[in-house]
């Protein structure tokens, strides 16, 4: 017998989203939601919701004081420490310190100055004064002691604030250089700014305003503080003071407290955003921001690395940087928020989500048991004792219960009901229940409870009689029971690993899922009026009530993702689809128009970690797993807490377009200046660039194509390589371009990043050409005489020599042509002759239909071996997997596709091309290379992509680079298939 008692509760149906009636957003819009800077939740979102990331000298920086912060014209991030300047791509730290390249006299650094045309000053210890432009220095005279600020003016004038000594005004000349200098201030100067051609100074014994051209320094006091440490201007061009009695305001005639709250307070930095709030950096106390007058604090209870603030900067996506004496954090307001075990949520393993009746309240299941969120705030769901009695309680599943209280369904322990913040064991294996793991609970409109489990579908009915449904006995299409809904004819749907089925009336009838994508699993339901959408491992279908046809919409409509686990839609129109590869935003209107035949594609907004998520990964196969509370706000269950966005506050305020830079440039394996070598001689066959997308706030995920223009008829995708190489160029002007883009997101094309000639070698001048012509005309007509004086025997000593030297020509012909399809470090083909090799078989394969497999191979942690041992050993590793492969390919189906990648082709059956390159890896992975040196282990990862999938063989090959970005992810050294 069941333990527990039912009555009929009231249906419980998902909320109808209402019809949206504005245009669907373009698609060039929706990628600008990406960008941290373009969402909020109200006009002001509190520090607590911003999202965190956080940067040690654990993570590349040289030391943990962040003393200041800059951003160049070419889109880089500068830090400034103690032991050096540090650039930051994105991806990864560069760091500058002192000697002859840089021009910096000491390592230690306290100011950085972005200014025009992609300069950087850059001052600080032993009075260290240098400029940075693209890829070159300039060192200035030193000026002795520690520089705490440099500002150039309107005028080009140099003036230091000086730590011990005061301000130090250093004058241009007509010829560009810079005087001697004098001094404006005697005393300890710690900043300075410029407002209206004038030069205010922030000192140890306040507020100075400085004339250049009369040289006189004149006194600001005010009786409330005594030292001012840091300047800016606000909006409206006051002045803005941080001082050793908290943050003021000058307005040109008086000042002002901006929060008396903080007068007695040591204030180290004050900012502006771009949104108009004031950013304070103290001494103890972290970083504040003020609303009004009111500061609101982020201290290391939040998050910062360090109390103690040194710097503060706003980037050109709008993220807020904050330099600490522990590291530096960035904060983004992102469109979700999530809560964590960090904020006191119960566990991170979120499984299932639940609305309560008391507004704002939701109750949360966990892999760490129950939880409970007041409006975000994490909150206990049970008593002291009652938690102490389940801690080992894993949660799948929540339903309200209609006597009050809400039915949990668990991993292990069964059906338990929670009421009171009591948690009371209901039933299990123990007293007759199928399973103690329940991941679909269902109280329907007639008073019966459903339980799914992995074990089959068991009901209680209102008269108390019970069933359990298996596919043993009844039409149920499989056992494992994930999903359960009510539609609005009352009709009871189950969804299973291998099927749906719904109960009407005691009748069983099995949905045929859409043949085409062969889905099976279905994780999710959500019902309205018209139709039943599932959400299954091939895409999401539709059901139509009126005639029971489906329709799925999955990859061939533009969804690059095959899972997913249940659609919630939002008051807007859209729907909102989870994902283990995270959150993808749908319009309502373009899935029906997609299903009804009316439209083909289907446009997306995808979030991920970059959006403010945990995690990419949203959880399914437990119910319900995403929630719409009676505000709009939509949480999701994910592998790190509860995602949480409120859909009306997403908008986009700015367009960026990502800006791409040059990082290096190697000519036959040496680094080398761009701004240098723009023309190059022809002994030089082998050209590496490196670049990346300064994009900070999705860096890692950008993907990348080349072009070099003069020799590249197209793009070249190269995913997320960041890297081209090309060798054996023809003489000729080539231009180099680079196009990065977000995922899913339309191409951002840059300008030419380096543009260069090669020079012809000497027989392939032009003069060398017309002088070898002549000559050969010249002997030519001199043998036609001598053929006229010598009859035959001259004709046929003619013949022989035209013979020999048309014979020379045809082989160096044949020679050159070899070289432009060559590689020359490993005698591999080049991608040029790859590509047209592809472009062939792809064509025969699709012509006899048999399957053509491609595979893009990498050395694992390559520039690992570049930077430990030498590009030398470098290019010998590279060598010596080319060998490998030469062993296990024919020479016509691999090639060297640049850097350490490699291509091959493999004819036959997938299974066989997968084992034949896990072969391959074996292989490489077990040998000893004697040319390499002892203890430098080779293995490598690949990714595989079969034609039978692809319609052209661009597509094909860069499903293959995307199996190996998976290999990669999945832990390198490992063999990826494109499914």
């Amino acid at each position: 017998m069941m333990m527990f008692s039912l009555t009929t509760p009231a249906l419980t149906t998902p909320a109808h989203p209402y019809r949206a009636n504005t245009t669907f957003v373009l698609f060039t819009l929706m990628l600008f939601l990406l960008l941290s800077g373009s969402f909020a939740y109200a006009k002001d979102t509190p520090l607590a919701d911003y999202h965190i990331d956080t940067w040690t000298s654990s993570d590349g920086l040289p030391h943990n004081s962040i003393n200041a912060i800059a951003q160049t014209d070419d889109g880089y991030l500068w830090f400034a420490t103690w032991e050096g300047v540090a650039r930051y791509n994105g991806l990864s730290f560069k760091l500058f310190t002192r000697g002859d390249a840089t021009g910096m006299q000491d390592s230690g650094t306290k100011s950085l100055t972005a200014l025009p045309g992609n300069r950087l000053l850059i001052a600080g210890a032993r009075g260290s004064l240098t400029e940075r432009l693209g890829f070159n220095w300039q060192g200035h005279a030193s000026a002795n002691n520690l520089i705490n600020h440099a500002l150039r003016d309107q005028a080009g004038n140099l003036w230091l604030a000086i730590e011990g000594k005061g301000v130090l005004l250093r004058r241009l000349n007509a010829d560009g250089s810079y005087d001697a200098g004098d001094w404006q201030l005697s005393h300890s100067s710690y900043r300075l700014t410029e407002q209206n051609g004038t030069v205010y100074a922030a000192t140890v014994k306040g507020l100075y305003q400085l004339n250049a051209d009369t040289g006189t320094a004149r006194s600001l006091p005010h009786g409330a503080f005594s030292k001012v440490l840091y300047l800016s201007r606000d909006t409206d061009n006051h002045l803005l003071l941080a001082t050793d009695k908290g943050p003021w305001r000058w307005d040109g005639e008086s000042f002002s407290a901006l929060a008396p709250a903080l007068n007695d307070q040591i204030i180290s930095v004050i900012e502006q955003d771009r949104s108009g709030h004031i950013w304070l950096g103290t001494i103890n106390k972290g970083v504040a921001r003020l609303k009004g007058t009111t500061p609101e604090f982020l201290d290391t209870r939040h998050g910062l690395p360090n109390n103690r603030v040194w710097s503060w900067f706003q980037d050109l996506e709008g993220s807020i940087w904050v330099g600490t004496n522990g590291g530096v954090i960035r904060l983004r307001k992102a469109p979700f928020v999530s809560v964590t075990e960090q904020q006191g949520l119960t566990g991170n393993y979120v499984r299932t989500l639940l609305p309560l009746p008391d507004k704002g309240q939701v109750l949360v299941g966990t892999s760490n048991g129950l939880g409970l969120l007041n409006h975000t705030t994490p909150a206990p769901a049970l008593t002291d004792a009652a938690r102490q009695h389940h801690q080992s309680l894993s949660v799948l599943s929540l339903a309200h219960r209609p006597e009050g209280g809400v039915w949990v369904g668990s991993y292990q322990q069964g059906l338990l009901l929670w009421q009171n913040r009591q948690l009371t064991q209901v039933r299990n294996r123990e007293n007759g229940l199928v399973s103690n793991e329940i991941r679909a609970i269902l109280p329907d409109s007639r008073g019966n409870l459903w339980l799914g489990t992995p074990n089959g579908l068991m009901v209680r009915y209102a008269d108390g009689g019970e069933q359990h449904f298996t596919k043993e006995n009844s039409p149920l299409p499989g056992n494992f029971v994930m999903a359960l809904t009510e539609d609005a004819r009352g009709r009871i749907w189950i969804g299973t690993g291998v099927g749906v089925a719904f109960l009407a009336d005691g009748q069983w009838q099995n949905i045929a899922l859409p043949q085409q994508e062969n889905a099976q699993y279905a994780f999710g339901f959500y019902s309205e009026n018209d139709y039943l959408w599932m959400a299954t491992d091939r895409g999401i279908v539709r059901y139509r009530y009126r005639d029971g046809a489906t329709h799925i919409i999955g990859r061939s409509n533009g969804l690059p993702n095959d899972k997913f686990f249940q659609i919630l839609p939002d008051r807007l129109g859209y729907f909102w689809l989870t994902s283990n590869r995270g959150i993808w935003r749908i319009s309502r209107e373009e899935a029906n128009a997609v299903a009804d035949g009316r439209s083909g594609q289907l446009s997306f907004v995808h979030f991920s970690e970059s959006d403010g998520m945990a995690t990419a990964q949203a959880n399914g196969g437990s119910n319900p797993t995403a929630i719409r509370l009676d505000n709009g706000l939509l949480m999701f269950a994910t592998a790190k807490g509860v995602a949480t966005l409120k859909p009306d506050g997403l908008n986009s305020n700015h367009d960026y377009r990502i800006p791409v830079a040059l990082e290096t440039l190697r000519l036959n394996g040496q680094v080398s200046n761009p701004a240098q070598h723009q023309t190059l001689s022809a002994d030089i066959d082998r050209i590496q660039l490196s670049y990346v997308g300064l994009s900070y706030v999705i860096s890692d995920r950008l993907q990348d194509r080349t072009r070099l223009q003069g020799y590249d008829s197209d793009w070249i995708y190269r995913g997320h390589s960041n890297r081209a190489e090309y060798t054996n160029l023809p003489p000729g002007h080539y231009r180099f371009q680079v196009s990065v883009r977000y995922p899913y997101g339309p191409w951002h094309d840059a300008g030419a990043l380096y543009e260069f000639t090669v020079e012809p070698s000497f027989w392939q001048r032009t003069d060398v050409r017309l002088a070898s012509l002549m000559l050969l005309i010249t002997v030519a007509a001199a043998l036609s005489q001598w053929r006229t004086r010598s009859l035959k025997r001259s004709a046929l000593k003619l013949e022989q020599k035209v013979a020999e030297q048309t014979h020379e020509l045809r082989q160096q012909a044949q020679e050159f042509e070899r070289l432009s399809r060559e590689d020359t470090l490993t005698g591999l083909a080049n991608r040029r002759a790859f590509d047209d090799r592809l472009s062939a078989r792809f064509r025969e394969h699709q012509g006899s239909g048999q399957p053509l497999s491609v595979a893009v191979i990498d050395i694992d942690h390559f520039k690992r071996v570049n930077d430990d041992y030498s590009h030398l050993v470098g290019d010998q590793a590279i060598k010596a997997v080319a060998e490998t492969l030469k062993q296990h390919f024919a020479p016509n189906d691999i090639a060297r596709w640049g850097g350490e990648e490699f291509t091959a082709l493999f004819s036959g059956d997938p299974q066989q091309a997968a084992a034949h390159f896990d072969r391959l890896r074996r292989d490489l992975a077990e040998r000893h290379f004697p040319q390499l040196p002892q203890g430098l282990q080779l293995t490598i990862s690949i990714g595989i992509a079969t034609s039978t999938r692809y319609q052209d063989y661009d597509s094909l090959l860069k499903a293959a680079d995307h199996a190996l970005l998976q290999a990669k992810q999945n832990g390198r050294n490992r063999v990826e298939t494109e499914t």
